[in-house]
């Protein structure tokens, strides 16, 4: 069975055509003449850049011999927009539209793509809250409202200026796929990374798009949804820097880099207390992903502008390989060289610094804390680290800390322990994890406002 993608994108074979071949031939051309008449007819919505046919039921497809990655072709382009536009109509018939949503136009030139690149299980959606608040408009909520109330399983978070996508949207084959091909879905080759370009290229010229949707509750491929542009997007997942043309279009990006260690950790946390799996089906799980994340994921870091290391405490380590972490090690690291970017420095900028601020300012029961901040070259890359190790017992004495902080983004003194007031009750509310997404959000409302020149 051929995929919807090798339909538009395979060029001529020089073979001579079987039977078979020549029946999926006449059959294509139809689907194509019925496309396009049907758009003559008024009922396409046109200007989408194309995407995948819904998946009615699972199918074993079949890979393509090459895949476009970090710059090598995947083959012959489409020539014809129109063309690639008629066959999605004619192989899917519609897309999702989230008829609530209302927006200004926004111009191109005053909108960011953030990318923010991460394993799963590794706090994405976390993050994506604090990022998200920073920039007001509300709580941001499924587009389409979601399955549950009358919408469609999506993965895709909508507020008044942000747009966050779920890059699993872009998977190749569906999850009956995945098992014939024996990829899993941290693969390049799972990935459709010349449609994720193209798309993302389309919004950043402010046109709409049709973007294709993985279903993570069944495993489907379904019905594309109809994203327009906004003043913020960011899209998150495994792959967002993997493929150059689409790291290209990033305004700024993060890789969530958590530690072997940790994750292990977390999982334990997650899947025995809340799934009921056994500790070797969790290490069998994750020696099983290991080689395609260090593949395919990890590499990543180098590209990222910043990245949210995530460590066991070294004031506080865990007892054996396998006890809970209760204390976390966080490092930013921020590289010197990123457009519109100013690091995050404590007490002076280029010194080397460690200070436990335990005093009559700050509450300090066990383990205490720690923040350290120097140089280093982050993999080839010159980089200023920020280090916060235990947590701040009483977040509303962060206000100390924030005292000897530089360069926060924060736009008055005390917005940074205000925004870790609200996230308090979050994962990592009170220690590292927080700490330093809370700063990264506020760092990309700067970059927004330095890049763009309107206020968030």
């Amino acid at each position: 069975m051929m995929r919807y993608d090798q339909l538009i994108h395979e060029g001529p074979r020089q073979s001579s055509p079987s039977l078979l071949q020549l029946a999926s031939v006449s059959a294509t051309v139809f689907c194509a003449v019925f496309g396009i008449g049907y758009t003559f007819s008024g009922g396409l919505v046109e200007n989408y850049a194309t995407t995948r046919p819904v998946q009615t039921q699972p199918a074993a497809l079949i890979l393509p011999k090459a895949v476009r990655y970090a710059g090598v072709s995947q083959g012959p382009q489409v020539e014809s927009r129109e063309a690639r536009t008629a066959l999605h109509a004619a192989a899917t018939g519609t897309v999702n539209r989230d008829s609530t949503l209302q927006r200004p136009k926004v111009d191109p030139k005053k909108t960011v793509l953030i990318g923010v690149a991460a394993d799963s299980g590794c706090g994405k959606s976390t993050f994506m809250r604090r990022l998200t608040g920073i920039f007001g408009g509300g709580k941001p909520t499924p587009l389409g409202g979601g399955f549950g109330t009358g919408g469609w399983e999506t993965n895709t978070l909508v507020s008044d200026k942000t747009t966050v996508m779920c890059l699993d949207d872009y998977h190749l084959n569906d999850r009956a796929g995945r098992k014939v091909t024996g990829l899993t879905a941290l693969d390049q080759r799972e990935n459709n990374f010349d449609l994720m370009f193209e798309q993302m290229s389309s919004l950043k010229r402010g046109e709409t798009i049709a973007k294709p949707i993985y279903n993570h509750v069944n495993g489907t491929l379904d019905t594309p949804e109809e994203i327009a542009p906004a003043s913020i997007m960011i899209i998150e997942g495994l792959h967002p820097l993997l493929d150059d043309r689409v790291a290209g279009l990033l305004d700024f990006s993060i890789y969530l880099d958590i530690s072997d260690r940790v994750k292990f950790a977390w999982k334990i946390q997650r899947d025995m207390a809340e799934r009921g799996w056994a500790l070797e089906d969790i290490k069998k799980d994750i020696e099983k992903r290991k080689p395609d994340f260090d593949k395919y994921v990890a590499p990543q870091r180098a590209k990222a502008d910043m990245v949210i290391e995530v460590l066991p405490s070294r004031l506080a380590p865990p007892k054996d390989e396998t006890a809970p972490l209760e204390y976390l090690r966080v490092r930013l690291i921020q590289k010197t060289t990123t457009k519109h970017f100013d690091p995050v420095y404590l007490i002076e900028k280029g010194s080397s610094v460690t200070w436990k601020p335990c005093g009559d300012n700050l509450q300090c029961e066990y383990p205490g804390l720690q923040l350290a901040y120097y140089t280093e070259e982050y993999m080839g890359h010159p980089a200023e680290v920020l280090e916060m190790d235990g947590v701040i017992h009483n977040l509303k004495e962060g206000l100390y800390v924030e005292k000897f902080l530089h360069n926060t983004g924060a736009k008055e003194f005390g917005e940074l322990t205000q925004e870790l007031l609200k996230g308090q009750n979050s994962p990592g509310g009170d220690n590292g994890t927080g700490f330093m997404q809370t700063l990264a959000a506020l760092k990309i409302r700067e970059i927004y406002e330095r890049a763009t020149g309107e206020k968030a």
